[in-house]
């Protein structure tokens, strides 16, 4: 999936500056696979994944004007569907507690064939608490150092470091309950 550049067109509202829609037509191309993988793992459904990306990249245009720092939309973007993605599991759980006939059914594939092993560890990734969760998917699956988890969860290096063990100890067991118990 690509964007047109000639399709985007943002002016600030004094309509003196343009957004570079080169710049978020590039930034799509670069990070959309990258961010609807991201939000999978957080989400367990394809489809969700690809909302909350899309949502993210909508925020982004629109409010290209009020970032900090342009070269750093990337950062901004992975907050985003970080922060999005828990929101949606906060509601999703919300809805869950007040209607117990609520059937969730989790999609466990992405384009893609995955083992059974593979599977597992998703599902016990997405078993793990939210703070926890994000954490691991942050560092393990989006590959970024404790620093970069720390300023896109918005949280110190510290809790980043505590939550990381916490999760590989839950995982460790986790999963050795697995294979202990096949089912």
């Amino acid at each position: 999936m690509a964007i047109d550049a000639r399709l985007l067109t943002v002016r600030s509202g004094s309509g003196a500056d343009e957004a570079p829609a080169e710049r978020i037509a590039t930034l799509f191309d670069a990070e959309y696979g990258r961010l609807c993988r991201l939000a999978f793992v957080f989400l367990g459904d394809a489809g969700r994944a690809e909302e909350v990306v899309q949502e993210a990249f909508l925020r982004t245009f629109s409010g290209w004007g009020r970032l900090r720092d342009p070269a750093k939309a990337d950062r901004y973007l992975r907050r985003a569907v970080v922060n999005l993605s828990r929101s949606r599991l906060r509601r999703r759980a919300a809805e869950g507690r007040s209607n117990a006939t609520v059937h969730q059914r989790d999609t466990l594939s992405v384009a893609g064939d995955h083992d059974a092993e593979d599977l597992a560890v998703v599902a016990a990734v997405r078993a793990l608490p939210t703070r926890q969760r994000a954490a691991v998917v942050l560092h393990y699956f989006a590959d970024l150092a404790e620093a970069e988890v720390a300023a896109t969860l918005g949280c110190s290096v510290g809790t980043v470091k505590s939550q990381l063990s916490k999760a590989r100890a839950t995982l460790a067991r986790g999963l050795a309950d697995d294979e202990g118990n096949p089912s």
